[in-house]
């Protein structure tokens, strides 16, 4: 085998382990998530409690109407 071939194959085991561990990380931080989403929108709601800014909660079973400009 040449050094370029075990570097190649070095790489793509890099590449596909790496995707594996961020797929499994993301599926299992779903899991964790309060809301169940994993959106990462816990983020967003911090930032915004951190400058005092309410955020509007909507719920989901009322009827709106959605206004385009």
């Amino acid at each position: 085998m040449s050094v370029q071939l075990i570097i190649t194959y070095l790489i793509i085991i890099y590449a596909v382990g790496y995707t594996c561990y961020h797929a499994i990380r993301m599926i299992m931080k779903q899991k964790e998530s309060g809301c169940g989403d994993g959106c990462g929108g816990c983020d967003i709601k911090n930032e915004l409690k951190k400058r005092g800014i309410q955020p509007v909660k909507i719920n989901k079973n009322d009827r709106f109407t959605y206004v385009k400009n």
